[in-house]
């Protein structure tokens, strides 16, 4: 993104000048008409010629600005040229929509306002960020820069770049960065105690449990790698997709669950004609895995000595194919429904670690479902469990 609005910088930059040329040539060639007009006809045998000759030149030029203004107006960036009085030559409909005349933020506009005067006269380059925090946070870049033809300066190029997803982002990886250290601090943290441990004991059976504790650390820490691999993966998408039968894409996530240590059946309720979907046969599994691990682990984690079954469905809904994991177990209260889809976002941290999740899960599942096309749906009720929908458009048949 940064290359590429450095890019669009200069090329907006040059077409600026060529703008700029371009009226300058239209205005000399029409002030030449009019010379021309003025002179007699015996001073000038070939006037007609000339005319025709000047008239076409013209109309070239002003076809160039047409194509030069409509250039600017498909650039992203706000795009603001003055001519080297400081006159407004052109603004496109980017740089318009920051105008308190139309809409647009009047602490931006005037800002903006504020360093065109300034940069009329600067020379050099003038950079501004401004951050606007009403009606909701913004984050915007103002940037001036003389215009030169030769050693003459020609007029003043503005731009206006919103940053606000930038900025966003850069916060969303911050955050990853730090929790995911976090996150790995923690099992690397206990398998030095707990190698400390083993080299200072000499019974068989505390061994025994440190080297079973070791193994579970380790295990834990394999998996938030891999998770984070995977959520690294999902969120590049270069979408390889081909026809993929979601029965088969639930039969294989089941497949993938480690169910000797749950006390929780899981029931399968596939329709039987195939279902089938546009789609990456491997991501969809993992999406659909991670969905029936943690109607599995919260079902377990209730308590009781015969749960209800977690299950498990495919089904066509309209134009949708739709894979539904259903769940009786701790439920979701509403409050943090909106976030758990959020990178390492836990409802309950204590019971979360206890149960070994990495809290990557359900984000590889928003990503996969979204590089899908999709709409993951979420029902939940405290006490009484959870449906979690992946809802993805079906495949004529």
């Amino acid at each position: 993104m940064l290359v590429l609005a450095v890019v669009l910088a200069v090329a907006t930059a040059t077409l600026a000048a060529l703008l700029l040329n371009a009226r300058s040539r239209t205005r000399l060639l029409h002030d030449r008409v009019r010379s021309a007009l003025g002179q007699r006809q015996e001073e000038s045998p070939d006037l007609p010629g000339a005319v025709s000759r000047v008239v076409a030149a013209r109309r070239t030029a002003e076809k160039k600005v047409d194509l030069l203004s409509a250039a600017a107006a498909a650039i992203p960036l706000g795009v603001v040229v003055l001519d080297e009085s400081g006159k407004e030559v052109l603004s496109n409909e980017t740089a318009d929509n920051f105008s308190p005349g139309r809409g647009g933020d009047a602490v931006i506009g005037l800002r903006l306002r504020a360093l065109l005067d300034n940069a009329t006269e600067a020379a050099e380059s003038i950079q501004e960020d401004i951050e606007v925090f009403t009606p909701s946070p913004r984050t915007i870049r103002l940037s001036c820069t003389p215009l030169v033809q030769g050693e003459a300066r020609v007029g003043t190029i503005a731009f206006i770049e919103d940053l606000t997803a930038r900025s966003r982002l850069d916060t969303i990886r911050r955050d990853f960065v730090s929790n995911a250290s976090h996150e790995l601090k923690t099992p690397l943290g206990a398998l030095r105690l707990l190698a400390e441990a083993l080299v200072a004991t000499d019974n068989d059976e505390t061994r025994k449990k440190l080297s079973e504790r070791i193994g579970t650390e380790a295990t834990r820490m394999t998996r938030l790698v891999e998770d984070i691999l995977d959520l690294s993966l999902v969120e590049e998408d270069r979408r390889v997709h081909g026809v993929v039968d979601l029965c088969d894409v639930a039969r294989d996530a089941i497949s993938q669950i480690d169910l000797a240590a749950a006390t929780v059946a899981v029931a399968v309720d596939l329709d039987c004609e195939p279902i089938k979907v546009i789609g990456d046969h491997r991501r969809l599994v993992s999406a659909a895995a991670n969905l029936i691990e943690n109607a599995v682990v919260y079902t377990n984690v209730k308590a009781e000595d015969h749960p209800e079954p977690v299950r498990v469905r495919v089904y066509a809904r309209d134009e949708h194919a739709v894979l539904e994991v259903e769940d009786h177990g701790i439920g979701i209260p509403e409050r943090h429904v909106g976030r758990i889809f959020e990178r390492f976002y836990r409802v309950d941290r204590g019971r979360s670690r206890a149960s070994g999740g990495t809290g990557l899960g359900l984000a590889i599942v928003r990503h996969v479902v979204q590089n899908h096309w999709g709409e993951i749906e979420v029902d939940s009720v405290p006490g009484r469990g959870s449906t979690f929908r992946i809802v993805l458009p079906a495949q004529e048949k």
